[in-house]
């Protein structure tokens, strides 16, 4: 079920999926998982699904969650434009929503490529979410700090709204320094945390996110999947990995 939620900046775009009711699962109804997936894979975006319905719909029929597929602002119908910290406000709203309004009583959240970033940063800041799964995580954000613009032309690249003006992208250096994955691995605390990697992945190498975890995320849960590269999305050892983690999450 599609459905808007009030953000920051205007509406928020949301798909709903539950599972049927004649299944019965332990906890059903009280356990939610909200999904982002961040920038687009491919363009154009008109026609494509960016809530990969049949994903979130297959992991709330095995796990008895509610599961939600969230687009942040400025992508695929909701308002407002890109920004980094605009879209950790916006997993964060949404997450405030379900629990504020409805009978869930905890959160887990999961993000791809950079959204892994914005994830992992808002299950570090927020007290309505107890863990987060990376799928894909960009480790370092650098390159983006030294240059929003080069972030601002990726999102636009794909489709994604961001602020016309140049001096509107200034603020993003400082975003992106808060929801580093070094800030936001420093501060989760005990908060359960997945990763899930390819081993083949090209843009983030397994060698650099072994490091990366050996210092700032010891505690992760981390699974490194053979013959894989970035895009997990629809890996189906990818859901299957993440079920098993909801359901010792349940």
């Amino acid at each position: 079920m599609e459905t808007e939620i009030e953000g920051n900046s205007g509406v928020l775009k949301c798909y709903i999926s539950q599972s049927s009711s004649k299944v019965k699962h332990a906890g059903q109804g009280n356990q939610l998982l909200i999904a982002n997936f961040g920038f687009p894979i491919v363009k154009p975006i008109q026609g494509t699904d960016l809530f990969h319905k049949e994903l979130i719909e297959r992991v709330a029929n095995q796990s008895g969650w509610t599961v939600v597929s969230l687009v942040c602002s400025g992508l695929g119908g909701s308002s407002g434009s890109f920004s980094p910290m605009g879209w950790c406000d916006d997993i964060e709203t949404v997450s405030r929503y379900f629990v504020e309004s409805t009978k869930v009583k905890s959160v887990l959240l999961v993000g791809y490529d950079f959204s892994a970033d914005v994830c992992l940063a808002v299950a570090a800041r927020s007290e309505f979410v107890r863990g987060v799964a990376t799928v894909s995580p960009i480790i370092s954000l650098e390159s983006y700090i030294d240059n929003p613009l080069q972030l601002a032309a990726k999102a636009q690249g794909v489709g994604v709204k961001v602020p016309r003006k140049s001096s509107e992208l200034v603020p993003w250096s400082d975003q992106l320094r808060e929801i580093s994955p070094i800030e936001s691995a420093n501060r989760l605390k005990d908060k359960e945390w997945l990763v899930i990697h390819g081993r083949d992945d090209e843009q983030v190498r397994e060698g650099e996110l072994r490091d990366f975890l050996n210092i700032h995320g010891s505690a992760a849960e981390s699974h490194f999947v053979s013959a894989a590269d970035h895009q997990l999305v629809t890996d189906p050892r990818m859901v299957a990995i993440l079920l098993g983690w909801m359901e010792r999450n349940n």
